[in-house]
């Protein structure tokens, strides 16, 4: 199957995490003028799974003309929500994409990620980033950037080929130890 950027219907994968919350793990928007079906996609994800909290997980926008649709997404959801930055975003520009989500970026504890459980235990911890880590710090680590390495030619124990040649969280999950990392393959590519 050969599908180019969103073109096909969004596809959800689901975790159970035992964390007591559903959340919503959103990455890799990449949204310009041209993504308002991705929008839509999200938003009905949303109303159909309900989720307590939504993670947008960076690169939202390609070009600052996509934040208009950027803005109708966070005008739109009906559940809370909480951002931190990729790659893209910073092209685009930091303050103007906060100021489209009324909000901060969620900047605190890593460099690219943030905590977002106040539980001292460890398996209440989950760390929201863009570029995959696995911080055994947190119990979850939820990422995106790779988009499942933009194209798979074979799926072989966990990893996602050719990309896992060159970078080694090309897969969808990983653990070590009590952490477990959820890579996502992103919305748009």
């Amino acid at each position: 199957m050969l599908e180019l950027a969103a073109t096909g219907r969004l596809t959800v994968r689901r975790e159970p995490a035992g964390l007591g919350l559903r959340l919503l793990y959103v990455s890799d928007l990449h949204l310009t003028p041209w993504h308002g079906h991705v929008v839509e996609q999200v938003l009905d994800q949303v109303r159909a799974l309900e989720p307590e909290l939504v993670l947008l997980g960076g690169d939202l926008v390609d070009l600052r003309s996509g934040l208009p649709l950027l803005s109708h997404l966070v005008q739109r959801l009906e559940a809370p929500f909480e951002a931190v930055p990729g790659n893209h975003d910073r092209f685009v520009g930091l303050q103007a994409i906060e100021r489209v989500l009324g909000k901060p970026w969620l900047t605190r504890v890593t460099r690219n990620g943030i905590h977002i459980d106040g539980a001292p235990q460890p398996d209440g911890h989950v760390l929201v980033a863009h570029e995959p880590t696995l911080d055994e710090n947190y119990r979850y680590v939820l990422a995106g950037h790779l988009h499942g390495s933009q194209f798979v030619l074979r799926e072989h124990k966990g990893l996602l080929y050719p990309g896992a040649w060159f970078y080694r969280w090309n897969g969808d999950r990983f653990q070590r130890n009590k952490t477990t990392l959820l890579v996502s393959r992103g919305v748009n590519d």
